[in-house]
């Protein structure tokens, strides 16, 4: 059985390694943007000769379509990035937990205690700021 599931957790980290190489790759995103600027155009033009009937109507669709075919063609510089980002990250986390050097019991026990310190922290700090609200409130502070 230990060996199926280290076949199988091998196979699942090649698979996440290549996933992580394909979003990373600038080759591929800048074939995505140039097929979506073409079709983008592509359906610009067809809409325009089909619903450009009036002038101001024209003016007014080639406005929109203008505006809808940036959009497509991805001149808001953030997506790309973005995914690329979100990608890696989640790309890490499997890795991550593909290849801890702990049991995943041992770590649900220190992300577990770790929680709590917070929360006891948090609590402590929210009790000081009330009593110290409490005591400036009443004017007993310096009591």
């Amino acid at each position: 059985m230990a060996f199926g599931k280290r076949s199988t957790a091998k196979r699942w980290a090649r698979l996440a390694m290549k996933f992580g190489l394909v979003l990373s790759d600038p080759k591929l995103w800048s074939a995505l943007n140039d097929q979506l600027k073409d079709r983008a155009d592509d359906m610009s033009d067809v809409i325009k000769d089909k619903y450009g009937v009036a002038r101001d109507q024209y003016q007014n669709t080639t406005d929109r379509l203008s505006d809808a075919a940036a959009a497509l063609r991805g001149d808001s510089q953030w997506i790309g990035p973005t995914l690329g980002f979100v990608g890696g990250i989640a790309v890490g986390v499997g890795l991550g937990i593909l290849f801890a050097p702990v049991s995943g019991e041992e770590v649900r026990g220190a992300i577990r205690d770790k929680a709590n310190d917070v929360r006891n922290k948090v609590s402590e700090m929210t009790n000081r700021y009330r009593t110290g609200a409490d005591a400036a409130f009443t004017g007993t502070e310096g009591d």
